[in-house]
């Protein structure tokens, strides 16, 4: 119900996503302008590495794989080119290196999770009053809260971040017939995995903040509650919509992404929304003729919970 849902507010607020595609669009402008200051030692490092491991065959088909190149040989390569390329960036000027890094890593992160913020905030808009407001304007006007919010998703995605690169880096180094079985299933099962819990940890985060007007670290067990009143639909939709995401990507090819995760995201933010609107009972916009009224909180709460609504 809750993908269904989400799936339906998706096609009424579509626009949404043109929005939040031209904003990371821009947001990538400003990170790769940024670095133009090292952009020689960049590209003469990138077009090194890309010869040198033969990358352009990740492009040319889909991964499962053809050119007679296997999942893990192709998972290999990758990790390999990424390790080398921070490895020599930092031989070739360390400055350049944690400049690089502090722009690429926490700038991005932190400018796509205020994009996050601020697209939950117009679906809100939507979902409970039917009403549509710019990007431009909700971005400015709610940095108070999305900027603190960003910083705090930051912190929180290390752990997982560290551990998908570390599973992967892991798969990298698996050989023989058995890894070439079992290492396309893993590289699917485990980024879907830790990408789901995250969400079940932090999908009601942003909600909170919004429909309480509460700061993000009172929005945080705040969310959480609601997530428990539904986690394990909320994980297991969260693990089914990255399954799909990641299995699009490996048999179709590289370039599917192109127009999958632009879709991808947004279509996450409202599920966010709805998960939390429907855990916490309130009635809300599917689309400008429906409203839909989910069970009230004491309907879906346990039985101990129940005691602390009087």
């Amino acid at each position: 119900m809750m993908f269904r849902n989400s799936l339906k507010l998706l096609c009424a607020n579509f626009d949404k996503v043109w929005k939040l595609l031209l904003y990371k669009i821009l947001s990538w402008a400003v990170v790769i302008a940024l670095a133009m200051p090292f952009y020689s030692t960049i590209s003469t490092i990138i077009v090194d590495i890309w010869n040198e491991f033969g990358l352009e065959y990740l492009f040319s088909s889909g991964t499962f794989y053809g050119l007679g190149v296997s999942v893990g040989e192709a998972l290999t390569d990758v990790i390999g080119a990424c390790f080398t390329f921070v490895q020599r960036i930092f031989v070739a000027n360390v400055g350049a290196g944690i400049y690089l890094v502090l722009i690429l890593y926490f700038l991005r992160s932190l400018l796509a999770n205020m994009g996050r913020f601020v697209t939950c905030e117009m679906v809100y808009g939507y979902m409970a009053t039917n009403s549509k407001h710019s990007f431009t304007g909700t971005y400015l006007r709610t940095l108070n809260k999305s900027l603190p919010y960003a910083g705090m998703r930051f912190l929180f995605d290390l752990p997982f971040n560290a551990l998908i690169i570390g599973g992967l880096y892991g798969l990298s180094l698996l050989t023989g017939q058995l890894a070439s079985i079992i290492v396309p299933i893993f590289i699917i099962l485990i980024p879907a995995l830790l990408f789901a819990i995250k969400e079940t940890f932090v999908a009601g985060w942003a909600p909170a903040m919004i429909v309480f007007d509460c700061n993000v670290f009172r929005a945080f067990p705040k969310g959480q509650m609601a997530v428990l009143r539904r986690g394990l639909r909320v994980f297991s939709t969260a693990f089914v919509i990255y399954i799909l995401t990641l299995l699009l990507a490996m048999a179709i090819g590289l370039y599917s992404l192109v127009i999958i995760l632009p879709i991808l995201f947004p279509f996450i933010y409202i599920f966010d929304m709805v998960m939390f609107f429907s855990s916490q009972g309130m009635r809300f916009y599917v689309d400008s003729d429906t409203i839909l009224t989910p069970k009230r909180l004491e309907e879906v709460d346990t039985i101990d919970n129940a005691k602390f609504l009087l």
